[in-house]
């Protein structure tokens, strides 16, 4: 659809004069990966720019595609030409989710869902047009995903301060509708006997409305493989672990913040479980989520409820505060009976309390409220600093992110306190394939999330030529013991007497390292080792303090803030941990 400027009208449009002719001719001209790295270098120079974005991008959408009668046409069937068309359907889709359009997204997620069902359904094996297996796998996964992120962030649409708002007639008319239609392609893969392909919108939809789901597909159940979980990488190498309130746990949990976006890809939700069985019968029995990891929550419930090992399987999960709210009891109770049902299990292994403004005491009523409640035996801390309390938890914690060794190592092993780190692998970039290679721009399409962020870091803990140059070192000790220079990093951390496990991010249903990260067990870095990596560490210019300090300076020094910036936690029995509190109240 053509449009001008004078079809975006209304209050709120940006007033402007006309774009002058010499940027004219930039934005005619660029490519549109270059104007993607643009805008969001533009968008992180200056966030006061972020509303006016997100508002001028609900107008352009709500002009061109909510109009238009086209996106309930179905394309051809089984044919990449087809394929195409719902793919471009679905990125504008996405960018309705992305500027708060989420319900009105709803009804058009429906039609793709329904239409790509449709179209998927081979009609012709000998057909040279016809979608090969994997590409229609990947969509109809992208399809799901995208569902997921959409219940999503109506979910945080619907917090305030006053807690979480109930869903307005319209609005659960909306979900109502997306869910029966997601039941009804259900329905048409079964007649069809092809695999579901909308496992996790399926489920998600039915949560946001209250609603006890239960797919009795194949797909959502843990292979029968995960019976035979030990603590081993398969080759007689056992796994090191560490104790946890009468639990031995592996010093490696897989991390789960992946599921939190489709900028990670997405996929079906068979092989996320198959991925997940793989871990637990490698032994890697410890899963870390959040609340707002996307649905990794339910997918991790639907794994326990089918896996004949539950007691193996160490599930950690987070409540996390980040706006202004009122702290009662029934709030918190109510947080976690939440947490409980999409984990579908009675207690929590685990759950990690982030508070975001501890200027505001009321932290210290939710712990109180937090141990008081018989589900929660094990409590963990998020973003606290050794002066908010003094059994801290662990930040990012990397050889250029290591924090922990100013000031909390002494904290925590006067306290008993294990910390449980992440950051490990600075998104990626602490591997063999960074070694030699030019700095990357912090906006290029192949940089991850995760990546965007451990580049600030990088950059203000000493910038890219010394990384290189650790790089270097970490690659000699990696050949040196003849394991990668992710396993010298993730050992660098473990080998601290008070780091319980480290989290490693998992894309679980797209790519496994369970072989590579076991890799880290085993052995430790010896004195030689170590002085060479000190040698790299003792040429920082930016001097690294506590947690919070660290944070304050390191924002001073990019375009803007670091998206994401989050500190993990230390863990201990909580009835330790409400004896201290009772003191400091």
């Amino acid at each position: 659809m053509k449009m001008d400027v004078a079809t975006l009208k209304g209050p709120g449009v940006a007033k402007s004069a006309h774009v002058n002719m010499m940027t004219d001719t930039i934005i005619t001209n660029m490519s549109p990966a270059g104007l993607r790295i643009i805008m969001r270098s533009l968008l992180a120079a200056h966030p006061s720019a972020v509303s006016t974005f997100e508002a001028e991008t609900r107008r352009y959408i709500t002009a061109a595609m909510m109009t238009n009668s086209d996106t309930k046409t179905s394309p051809t069937p089984d044919s990449k030409s087809g394929l195409e068309t719902l793919k471009t359907r679905l990125q504008s889709i996405r960018c309705m989710i992305g500027c708060g359009l989420c319900f009105q997204s709803l009804p058009l997620l429906g039609d793709l869902a329904i239409q790509a069902v449709q179209m998927c359904v081979p009609t012709s094996q000998g057909d040279k047009d016809a979608i090969p297996n994997a590409l229609r796998d990947d969509f109809l996964a992208a399809v799901d995903g995208d569902v997921v992120q959409a219940v999503t962030a109506i979910e945080k649409s619907l917090v305030s301060d006053r807690g979480r708002s109930a869903l307005s007639s319209d609005d659960r008319e909306a979900v109502t509708g997306l869910h029966q239609t997601l039941r009804d392609c259900h329905a048409m893969t079964a007649e069809q006997r092809l695999e579901f392909p909308y496992t996790r919108a399926f489920l998600a939809t039915a949560g946001m409305l209250g609603e006890k789901a239960s797919l009795q597909d194949k797909e959502t159940a843990a292979p029968a493989e995960a019976a035979t979980a030990n603590n081993s990488d398969g080759h007689g190498n056992e796994y090191e672990t560490f104790a946890l309130n009468g639990r031995q746990l592996p010093r490696i949990f897989a991390g789960l913040w992946q599921l939190s976006s489709s900028a990670w890809g997405s996929a079906p939700t068979s092989k996320i479980i198959s991925h997940l069985s793989s871990h637990v019968t490698s032994g890697l029995t410890a899963f870390d989520m959040a609340d707002h990891y996307g649905d990794a929550e339910i997918l991790v419930g639907m794994f326990l409820s089918s896996s004949p090992r539950r007691d193996r399987i160490f599930a950690a999960t987070k409540l996390c505060v980040f706006h202004p709210m009122t702290v009662t009891k029934d709030a918190i109770k109510a947080n976690i009976t939440e947490r409980c049902r999409r984990l579908q299990s009675e207690r929590l292994d685990l759950l990690q309390f982030h508070w975001q403004d501890y200027n505001d005491v009321q932290y210290l009523d939710a712990l109180k409220f937090i141990v008081e409640d018989e589900r929660v035996p094990t409590l963990g801390l998020c973003n606290f600093d050794t002066e908010h309390l003094e059994k801290v938890i662990a930040a990012g914690f990397s050889l250029v992110d290591s924090r922990p060794t100013a000031l909390m190592g002494a904290v925590c092993e006067k306290h008993g306190v294990k910390l449980l780190t992440y950051g490990t692998l600075c998104g990626g970039f602490l591997s063999d394939k960074w070694v030699g290679k030019p700095e990357p721009g912090l906006y290029e399409e192949s940089i991850t999330p995760s990546q965007r962020k451990y580049h600030g870091v990088i950059r203000a803990w000493g910038g890219w030529s010394l990384f290189q140059q650790l790089l270097q070192v970490l690659a000699a000790i990696a050949t040196k013991h003849g394991v990668s220079i992710s396993n010298v990093a993730t050992r660098w951390v473990l080998d601290f007497p008070y780091v319980g496990a480290v989290l490693v991010g998992t894309r679980v249903g797209i790519s496994e390292h369970i072989e590579e990260n076991a890799a880290s067990f085993g052995w430790s870095l010896d004195r030689e080792d170590k002085a060479q990596i000190d040698g790299i560490l003792a040429a920082i210019s930016f001097v690294l303090g506590d947690l919070v300090g660290f944070l304050n300076r390191l924002i001073s020094h990019q375009l803007g803030p670091i998206p994401g910036s989050s500190i993990r936690c230390s863990v201990f029995p909580k009835a330790r941990f409400l004896s201290r509190i009772t003191r400091l109240d």
